[in-house]
C-alpha cells in the first residue's frame, strides 16, 4: 500500500469523486467586499461629484455646454477610479506587511469605580446637559434661555475637562462590519430609496431646483442669469448664485439619458441619494457608537422618519427634500465629514484627509450653505485639537475641510456681491428658540434631542469621537448665546443662513446613541435598558412627532412632487396652440409649468423670488396683481389688470372654471376663450387677439 505524506496544516487530499472544499480565503474576501459596500459607494459618490464640481467651476470661465462638461466628466471617471484602486491596493499591502492585529475596540468607562467616583466624573456633565435640554425645550422666557445656554456650556466644558484630565483616549474602533449588519443597512437603504419615490410632499422651492434642471436639459445651457421671470434678461437672484453644480448635473444627466429632467430628479437621482444618505448615517454610527451600532442606526433612522412633519425642521430635509443640494449636504456630507475627520485623527490616513478635501469640493457644488457651515465645522474640530496641542493635525484638517469653500466664497462674493440663499424676507435673524426648534424641536422631543447633543461627549465612544463632538456642540452653544449670532450676521452679512448653524451637529446619530446607554455596576438595570430605552424612544417619536407622510402625501405609485391633476393641467397648457407671450394661470399651476418645460414662460413662477427685484417696483407689483386675478382670491380692478397684462406681456390666461371674475372681465380685457378642459382640473383658457411685447425688466 502506498503511503500518503500529509503535511501538518495542509488540507487533506480529497477522495476520488469528492468536490474540493471552497477556498476560505476567497469567501472571506467576498464577505469583506460585501461589508465594504457602504464605504465604497459613499466614497465613490463623494469623489465623483467632487470631480464634476471641479469641472463645472472650471467651466465658469470656459462657458462650454453642460453636455460637453458631462462628457469630459464621464471620460475622467475611469482615471479617478484607477487612482482609487491604486490607493486601496497600497493600503491593503500596508496592512498585510504590518503586524496583522486589528485595531482594538475603544475601552468603556471602568465599571469597577465606586458610585461616588462615577458621580464625580459624570455627575456635572450629565446633570448640566439634562438641565440645559429641559430649559431650552420647555422654557419660554429669556431667563430660561440664558440658563439653558450656561448649563450647556457647563456640560461641554466639564465633560471635556473630565476626559482630558483622565487621559480619555482610545485606539480606533474596528472599521469592519458583519454580513448581518451590512445586509440590514443595505435593506434599509433600498427601502428608503423605494419609499422616497412615493412621497409627494410639495416644496415651493422645487420650481427653482427642478426648473433649473429642466432648463439645462432642454436648452443645454447653464442659466447664469434669471430664468424664472425672464429669458436671462435680469441678473440672477439671490437663490441662483453660480456656485452650485447639482441642478446642472441633473439637467445634463437627463439630456444624456433622454429622460425628462423632472423624471430624472424624482425617479433616478432621488433613490440614489436616499441610499447615499442612509449609508452615510450608518458609517458615522459605526465609527462613533460605543456599542451595538446597528441598534443606534435603527433608532436614528426611526427618528428621521417619524420626526419630520413641520416645514424647515431638520428631518424634512431628508427624503421629503433630498433632491435639494442643502438636504444632501446636511444628511450625507456632514456625517461623512465627521467620519473622515475621525478616520484621519485615529489612523493618520492620508486617504481620509484627501477624501475630506474632496468632500469640501462636493459640498460647495451642492449648496452655498456649505461655504459657511463647512468652515464652521472645521473650526469646531480644530478648536479641540488646538486645546489638545495637536497643531499639525489642526492645520491639516482645517485646510482640507475649509480651503475650497473659503476660496469659492470669497470669489463668489467679489463676483456677485453675496452668497445668501435666502431672500430678503428671511434676512432678519430668527429667534434663538426658533433656531433651536428647527433642528432640535421643542417639548419632549426637544428635551430628547437636547440631552443627546449636550451629553454627547459622555455618550459616544471614547477618544476622537468625544473630542470632535465636544467641539461641534461647543460651537453651536456659543452661537446660541443671545447677541452672538446677530453680531456674527452683521459682521459677515450671512444672517439669512445662520439658523442652519446647528446642522453641523449630527443630531439623528446622537439621538440614536441614547438607545445604548449603559449604567456601570448595574447589570440588572442594563438588561432592562437594552430593550426599554429603544422602545421608549421609538414610542416618543411615534406619538409626539409628525412623520414624513403627514398630510396624506403618500401616493399609490411613484410620482413627481406635485399633485397629479396639477401636472396634467401643466402639460395640457403646453400642448395648446398659443400665441407668443407669457401665460397667466393660477399660482400653483405657474409653479408647476417651469418644472414641465421652459418653453412656456409664466408671469410669476413664485412670488417670493420677486424680492430680489424690489417688491415695490412696477415689475413686481404687476405680477402680484395678476397672480391674485388668476387665483380669484380677491377682487381687483379690471383696468389695473389690463394695464398689468400689457406691461408684462400676457398673451394667454388660463383659470379654473370656478373663477367667474375672469370670464366677466374678458370683453373688457380684449381676450377670447379658445380652449376648455374637463374636470378634474376643469379650466378655461383665453388668448389676446393681437401681438404682445413682454417687458423683461423692472
Amino acid at each position: 500500500m502506498t503511503e500518503v505524506e500529509v503535511t501538518v496544516g495542509a488540507p487533506a487530499p480529497a477522495h476520488r469523486g469528492e468536490q474540493p472544499p471552497s477556498d476560505p480565503g476567497l469567501l472571506r474576501r467576498l464577505d469583506a467586499l460585501a461589508s465594504a459596500v457602504p464605504v465604497l459607494l459613499t466614497d465613490a459618490a463623494v469623489v465623483g461629484f467632487a470631480l464634476w464640481t471641479l469641472l463645472y467651476h472650471l467651466n465658469l470661465a470656459l462657458d462650454l455646454r453642460p453636455s460637453v462638461v458631462f462628457a469630459v466628466w464621464v471620460l475622467t471617471l475611469p482615471i479617478a477610479a484607477y487612482g482609487g484602486w491604486r490607493v486601496g491596493r497600497r493600503r491593503r499591502n500596508a496592512r498585510l506587511t504590518g503586524d496583522g492585529k486589528p485595531a482594538e475596540a475603544a475601552s468603556e468607562p471602568s465599571t469597577e469605580a465606586g458610585w461616588a467616583a462615577l458621580f464625580r466624573r459624570y455627575g456635572l456633565p450629565i446633570g448640566a446637559g439634562v438641565g440645559a435640554a429641559l430649559l431650552a425645550a420647555l422654557g419660554t422666557g429669556s431667563l430660561t434661555w440664558w440658563l439653558a445656554v450656561v448649563l450647556g456650556l457647563v456640560a461641554i466644558v466639564s465633560a471635556w475637562a473630565s476626559f482630558r484630565v483622565r487621559g480619555d483616549s482610545a485606539g480606533p474602533a474596528p472599521t469592519g462590519t458583519t454580513s448581518i449588519q451590512t445586509l440590514v443597512v443595505t435593506l434599509a437603504a433600498l427601502a428608503a430609496a423605494v419609499f422616497s419615490t412615493f412621497i409627494a410632499r410639495v416644496s415651493l422651492d422645487d420650481v427653482f431646483y427642478v426648473g433649473k434642471s429642466v432648463w439645462v436639459a432642454e436648452r443645454d445651457q447653464i442659466p447664469y442669469r434669471d430664468f424664472l421671470f425672464t429669458e436671462g434678461v435680469l441678473p440672477a437672484g439671490s437663490a441662483n448664485p453660480p456656485v452650485p453644480s447639482f441642478e446642472v448635473f441633473i439637467g445634463a444627466l437627463a439630456r444624456v439619458l433622454h429622460i425628462h429632467a423632472a423624471s430624472t430628479t424624482w425617479y433616478v437621482v432621488l433613490p440614489l441619494l436616499a441610499v447615499f444618505a442612509v449609508f452615510a448615517l450608518w458609517r458615522l454610527v459605526q465609527r462613533w457608537a460605543p456599542r451595538r451600532p446597528l441598534l443606534v442606526f435603527g433608532v436614528a433612522l426611526t427618528y428621521i422618519v417619524l420626526v419630520a412633519g413641520y416645514p424647515d425642521v431638520l428631518n424634512t430635509y431628508h427624503l421629503p427634500r433630498l433632491t435639494q443640494g442643502k438636504s444632501v449636504f446636511v444628511h450625507a456630507l456632514i456625517p461623512l465629514a465627521w467620519v473622515y475627520l475621525t478616520d484621519y485623527l485615529e489612523t493618520r490616513s492620508r486617504r481620509a484627509l484627501v477624501l475630506l478635501g474632496l468632500l469640501s469640493v462636493a459640498a460647495v457644488g451642492l449648496t452655498t450653505t456649505a461655504v459657511i457651515l463647512l468652515p464652521l465645522l472645521a473650526v469646531a474640530a480644530v478648536t479641540m485639537l488646538v486645546l489638545a496641542r495637536r497643531w499639525r493635525d489642526a492645520a491639516l484638517c482645517f485646510a482640507a475641510a475649509s480651503t475650497y469653500p473659503l476660496l469659492v466664497g470669497v470669489g463668489a462674493r467679489l463676483a456677485t456681491g453675496g452668497l445668501e440663499e435666502a431672500v430678503a424676507t428671511y434676512i432678519e435673524l430668527r429667534p434663538l428658540r426658533t433656531i433651536y426648534e428647527l433642528t432640535l424641536w421643542l417639548g419632549v422631543l426637544g428635551v430628547i434631542a437636547g440631552i443627546a447633543m449636550w451629553c454627547a461627549p459622555i455618550l459616544l465612544r471614547r477618544g476622537v469621537p468625544r473630542t470632535l463632538v465636544a467641539g461641534a456642540v461647543l460651537a453651536v452653544t456659543l452661537l446660541l448665546i443671545p447677541g452672538v449670532a446677530a453680531t456674527v450676521g452683521n459682521l459677515s452679512g450671512l444672517t439669512a443662513v445662520l439658523w442652519r448653524v446647528p446642522w453641523i451637529v449630527p443630531v439623528p446619530a446622537l439621538v440614536g446613541m441614547l438607545a445604548v446607554i449603559r449604567l456601570p455596576r448595574w447589570d440588572a438595570m442594563n438588561r432592562v435598558l437594552v430593550f426599554g430605552l429603544p422602545t421608549a424612544l421609538v414610542l416618543a417619536f411615534a406619538t409626539l412627532g409628525l412623520p414624513m407622510w403627514t398630510a396624506n402625501v403618500l401616493q399609490a405609485e411613484p410620482s413627481w412632487r406635485m399633485p397629479e391633476t396639477r401636472k396634467d393641467v401643466a402639460f395640457w397648457i403646453t400642448r395648446l396652440d398659443r400665441p407668443s407671450g407669457l401665460v397667466l394661470a393660477p399660482t400653483p399651476v405657474m409653479r408647476a409649468l417651469p418644472q414641465v418645460t421652459t418653453r412656456v414662460r409664466v408671469v410669476m413662477a413664485r412670488d417670493l423670488y420677486l424680492t430680489d427685484y424690489d417688491m415695490a417696483s412696477q415689475f413686481s407689483r404687476d405680477r402680484l396683481l395678476l397672480g391674485k386675478f388668476a387665483d380669484g382670491t380677491e377682487a381687483v380692478p379690471v383696468s389695473d389688470v389690463q394695464g398689468a397684462m400689457g406691461r408684462v406681456g400676457v398673451s394667454v390666461v388660463c383659470v379654473w372654471k370656478s373663477n367667474r371674475a375672469v370670464a366677466d372681465a374678458a370683453p373688457a380685457l380684449g381676450i377670447e376663450r379658445f380652449a376648455s378642459r374637463k374636470s378634474p382640473g376643469g379650466m378655461y383658457c383665453y388668448r389676446t387677439s393681437g401681438p404682445v411685447t413682454p417687458a423683461d425688466g423692472p
